[in-house]
């Protein structure tokens, strides 16, 4: 919808068929009574230029609810207790979540030579040049939280791009934090939501094109043929043949052979972490954390089912009903992918148990919303230049063929809303060359 909504803007009105009876594909947001729980991403990072001209577009501004200020501050579990993470220097020297001759250790690291690998695993670069315990207790539990991956296979380059660039560039990680540029068009930078959830904003997208999405409509087939795209789409009835120019495919990867054919096969071999959500609320006399932050990570070292826990209630006004509190688990990820594909029942007890231990909290949930994605979060493997490479490959060879999704350019819903923009304008000169 947002590579719609910039195609709109260019001139060009397009059809989206969504195969969801609702409008924002994997940003689902769930309101019970006075519970609100997102189902999917929970929060959008804004820091761009763009992206604050979208909401304003959009007429969202209004409507954001930025994270509160506590939100600064994030746990990560060692020893199964919440441990805060260090935000200043007087911080790092006390924290407690690595040790005194790890943080000897970091001394070294601007005098650690360059790696001249093309490309290697986020474990491999952060052991070499920060040592064993960074890499357990920040950045594992950081790759679970955000990719819900593995560090030991998830490439450094396509995930911590910055922290590559670093190396490369400045040849110290340090030496490019001291040497960083301000950009003469730095932006504002902010973690948001919106007072309704994240699906008000494929659903404000929604509401700026001209012709309305075709929900619980599914594309079966799409062909290349005489210098038109032929489509089978079916929403219920019979299957449609419809008739397109131009082809701009927000599908999975793992979707892409199914319907465009055996030449998109590579594609399907992009790895996908399930991930579950346990969304579950007490009242406030129930749970002894002072939840004073934004979540909780938990590394792969403490031997636990959970990835990690927002403080839902905290980090955002109005999740929660009055003198009571939400947290919302995630559990399996490629670390234990058959927890995401347990009952639900079991997922609730699993998500409890392990909050109860690490939050201090008596009785049962007074709250709970649970939702299973067995294909979550595409995983950006070591390599991952390969898949890069036949994504442009098939869009040269394919006339009038875009692929888009966060399998591309990024995964959080910011990075696929400024690819979106780059493909309308492929997409705007693509139409300009056929002469429409």
């Amino acid at each position: 919808m947002a590579t719609a909504y910039y195609l709109q803007k260019e001139g060009y009105s397009s059809t989206v068929y969504e195969q969801s009876e609702s409008i924002g594909g994997a940003i689902k947001t769930n309101q019970t009574d006075n519970w609100l729980v997102d189902e999917g991403p929970n929060t959008l990072m804004v820091k761009s230029p763009q992206m604050w001209a979208l909401l304003n577009e959009l007429n969202l501004s209004s409507k954001v609810a930025e994270a509160n200020n506590c939100a600064k501050r994030r746990y990560i579990v060692k020893d199964r207790q919440p441990v805060p993470l260090p935000h200043s220097f007087t911080d790092f020297l006390t924290t407690t979540l690595i040790s005194g001759k790890a943080k000897l250790h970091l001394l070294k690291e601007p005098f650690i030579n360059a790696s001249e690998a093309t490309d290697e695993s986020i474990a491999t670069f952060i052991r070499r040049r920060l040592g064993r315990e960074p890499l357990d207790y920040g950045f594992n539990p950081a790759v679970s939280g955000i990719y819900a991956g593995d560090p030991k296979k998830l490439s450094i380059k396509h995930t911590f791009p910055r922290l590559w660039r670093m190396e490369q560039q400045q040849g110290s990680l340090l030496k490019g934090l001291i040497r960083k540029d301000t950009p003469a068009n730095k932006s504002k930078r902010s973690l948001i939501s919106f007072t309704g959830g994240n699906q008000l904003l494929p659903k404000a997208l929604a509401n700026q094109l001209n012709n309305p999405v075709q929900t619980s409509t599914t594309v079966k087939e799409a062909r290349y043929k005489n210098g038109q795209w032929n489509t089978t789409v079916e929403n219920g009835h019979q299957p449609v043949q419809t008739h397109h120019k131009l082809i701009i495919s927000t599908l999975p990867a793992y979707e892409l052979a199914g319907i465009f054919g055996p030449d998109f096969s590579t594609l399907s071999t992009i790895d996908y972490a399930p991930i579950s959500i346990a969304a579950l609320g007490y009242r406030d006399e129930q749970i002894q954390h002072p939840l004073d932050g934004f979540g909780m990570l938990v590394p792969a070292a403490e031997n636990m089912n959970l990835l990690g826990a927002l403080f839902s209630s905290t980090l955002f006004c109005k999740r929660a009903p009055r003198d009571h509190q939400l947290c919302t688990c995630f559990i399996g990820g490629t670390r234990s992918p058959e927890l995401a594909a347990i009952h639900l029942s079991e997922l609730k007890k699993i998500a409890h148990s392990e909050l109860k231990s690490l939050l201090h909290i008596t009785g049962q949930p007074v709250y709970s919303h649970l939702k299973c994605w067995p294909q979550g979060i595409p995983q950006y493997r070591v390599g991952y230049d390969r898949i890069l490479e036949n994504i442009t490959k098939l869009e040269n060879e394919y006339n009038g063929l875009l692929l888009e999704g966060n399998f591309k350019n990024g995964i959080s819903v910011s990075d696929c809303i400024l690819s979106a923009a780059e493909t309308a304008q492929k997409a705007t000169r693509y139409m300009k060359n056929i002469g429409l």
